[in-house]
């Protein structure tokens, strides 16, 4: 059930009703109930193998808290993880090598119709984080139907954010309904809306045939095209975590912010900070920091940073391109950190952050297809073909644009309009902007498209 399509405006609509119009300590039960519906939709066998392991971390979560014992833990992690692999790397790669002949697996043929299960990647992140927040002591009971409703919570279930216990818990008994939630709810969507209707799926129209066919057009377009792909991921999750948020806004939750200008930054790691924030923070919380963090030497801190962010590269997908896209990223970070230090953006001189900006942009645009392409061939072929003599183009008027629009977005999510410039002028600016978006939904007609971050 997509976010962007007629059935998920009814589901929600019916969900926002009747969880308001029931007494607050039924409340929590209606968001269960809906929350298993919402993936139930997509998958029924899923939702069971999604309810097996969720019952499966809880017992584990129980004996960390009651036995203190490590073993739990260990477990609880590990079982997670190899769900994760399986699914994600191990089944697709034997599915791969019986497509190709190159082995006879009955069993593997006969699972060859199962797709990966939605979401996988990121309940599977959050319930570690979950045992190991349990396993240092964070909080100490864990009632089941609040680990339910954390884990199953339908606006941030598919994509993220990636939630922490402290996210959320302490939200579950005093969600609220005040005009300030309902005027971000609505802002939030018609933003996310934007951003992933109005902007990513029609950059994704202009930049698709470059893609599928690169010696087709000309060198400046393959340039171009990178960078625009990298625009309309942005666009897609950003429009993707806004329309979480407020969906989750209109039911009385705050979860976290997961986009903040990040092509505005002028450092990588202060990109890094920026670009899907959930993940750089459990990745430096549960990876980076066990690690040794910057309590190390710089040859020590250099290979975590390259290890881990190859690794986060990898949670994206199962082609050993992301794995690439990822490690680039690592070296780009220790190049960063060997050459100037931690950069500080409020030590920076305007020129400085300027050359910063161009050269996180460069940077940025120039692995991106890494995050599309799944064969160092066909990145090959990619960029080869920037010497073209093709006459096809794609810079065109409407095109720059889209592109102007989603800097635009990048500007205001950077002065934070949305919760303090534009607050005063919320009661007309909804109504306003909620008309213009109808009528540009209406004047595209756009078909329903699926989120990037759902195939991860």
């Amino acid at each position: 059930m997509l976010f962007n399509s007629i059935d998920y405006f009814l589901f929600f609509v019916g969900c926002y009703t009747i969880y308001w119009m029931a007494p607050g300590k039924f409340r929590k039960y209606i968001l269960i109930f809906f929350s298993l519906v919402f993936y139930g939709y997509w998958s029924l066998s899923f939702l069971t193998h999604f309810l097996l392991f969720i019952l499966i971390t809880h017992f584990f979560v129980l004996g960390i808290i009651k036995t203190r014992k490590k073993i739990f833990l260990v477990l609880g992690v590990v079982i997670n993880l190899l769900n994760l692999c399986f699914f994600k790397y191990i089944l697709t790669y034997l599915q791969f090598l019986s497509k190709e002949g190159e082995i006879s697996i009955p069993f593997i043929q006969s699972l060859s119709q199962f797709a990966l299960p939605l979401a996988i990647s990121f309940y599977t992140f959050q319930m570690i984080a979950y045992l190991v927040d349990v396993w240092r002591g964070k909080f100490t009971e864990s009632p089941f139907t609040n680990f339910l409703l954390f884990i199953l919570f339908f606006p941030q279930l598919i994509a993220g954010p990636i939630m922490r216990h402290d996210d959320f818990y302490e939200q579950i008994d005093h969600a609220k309904l005040n005009w300030d939630f309902v005027h971000r709810g609505i802002l939030h969507i018609l933003s996310g809306i934007i951003k992933k209707v109005l902007i990513a799926d029609q950059i994704a129209k202009t930049i698709n045939p470059v893609f599928a066919d690169p010696a087709g057009y000309d060198g400046l377009s393959i340039f171009i095209s990178t960078m625009a792909f990298s625009l309309q991921v942005y666009g897609d999750f950003s429009g993707y975590t806004d329309l979480a948020r407020g969906s989750a806004f209109l039911l009385g939750y705050e979860i976290p912010e997961n986009f903040r200008s990040p092509f505005l930054s002028v450092s990588f790691s202060e990109f890094w900070s920026r670009w899907h924030i959930t993940l750089s923070t459990w990745i430096r919380d549960y990876l980076y920091i066990p690690l040794g963090g910057n309590r190390v030497s710089e040859s020590r801190f250099m290979f975590n940073t390259v290890t881990v962010m190859a690794l986060a590269g990898l949670w994206h997908g199962n082609t050993y391109t992301f794995f690439i896209w990822g490690f680039l990223h690592g070296i780009f970070l220790a190049i960063e950190r060997f050459t100037f230090g931690k950069v500080n953006r409020k030590d920076m001189t305007t020129k400085q952050k300027i050359i910063g900006f161009i050269y996180v942009f460069i940077g940025f645009n120039l692995i991106s297809p890494f995050f599309r392409i799944d064969s160092l061939q066909g990145i090959y072929k990619f960029w080869s073909a920037s010497t073209s003599t093709a006459k096809n183009f794609i810079y065109k008027p409407d095109f720059w644009l889209l592109i102007l629009a989603c800097y635009v977005f990048q500007f205001v999510e950077y002065k934070n309009y949305f919760k303090e410039k534009l607050q005063p002028y919320v009661h007309w600016l909804v109504p306003i902007f909620s008309l213009l978006v109808f009528f540009a939904l209406v004047k595209i007609e756009n078909p329903v498209e699926t989120f990037i971050y759902f195939q991860f």
